[in-house]
């Protein structure tokens, strides 16, 4: 799905004269004309490897290029949201799902401090925050998009049921069709709208003017500074 053509290296500079150590952003890539910095790579794979647990050093090329893509994608849906109409996360579902992962983050980390924590990985509970509410707000816009279009068949979640619930369950464990059916049609569904998902985003892409200017990013990804 990633497989672009690049153009390479162009570095934006200010034209005024910055004093002495002043942290200088890079363009990595434009889209329909909106800018993707460095900084928000950064930002990216520093959110993603503080909720997993890793080291940004410890990120392989392949990983990095797919943060990288993911940026792309999320521009892309972000100027669709005025054409699709659904209701934005309230505050309490943002901060509900910021509590989630904290629980979360405790029982992986052997009960770590979250707040020390994030100021090992240079993250603020805003930023966390303002991840959340991004993701759960695209999340919505895409559920509102394909789940109306989508019907979920008996035999569909008959031939889910026999093929891939009942072979993964232990043995003397068992659960009817009938208890079954709500959550296997829910998977279905999800399913599906991750495979429109895939298509409606290969689609902006082809329609888009995206300009790769910088793709390479460092093991550890720095800011560029003016010494």
């Amino acid at each position: 799905m990633y497989m672009r053509c690049l153009l390479i290296g162009l570095v934006l500079i200010s034209s005024t004269l910055l004093q002495a150590g002043e942290v200088l952003d890079r363009l990595v890539a434009t889209v329909n004309g909106h800018a993707i910095l460095q900084s928000d790579w950064n930002d990216e794979m520093r959110y993603e490897c503080f909720l997993s647990g890793r080291a940004q050093k410890d990120l392989s090329p392949e990983e990095r290029r797919a943060a990288f893509e993911r940026l792309i994608d999320q521009e892309l849906l972000h100027e669709q949201m005025a054409s699709v109409d659904f209701k934005p996360a309230s505050e309490e579902q943002v901060s509900e799902k910021v509590g989630e992962l904290k629980q979360q983050y405790a029982h992986d980390h052997n009960n770590r401090s979250w707040s020390d924590a994030l100021a090992s990985a240079g993250l603020t509970e805003s930023e966390i925050t303002a991840h959340v509410a991004a993701e759960l707000n695209s999340l919505r816009q895409v559920d509102a998009r394909f789940r109306p279009s989508i019907q979920i068949d008996n035999p569909a979640i008959q031939d889910y049921y026999q093929k891939e619930l009942l072979p993964k369950l232990p043995a003397g464990q068992r659960i009817s069709l009938q208890a079954a059916a709500p959550k296997i049609r829910e998977v279905l569904i999800q399913q599906r709208i991750n495979e429109l998902l895939t298509s409606w985003l290969d689609t902006l892409r082809s329609q888009a003017q995206i300009h790769i200017l910088g793709a390479e990013a460092p093991a550890t990804p720095q800011p560029l500074v003016q010494q």
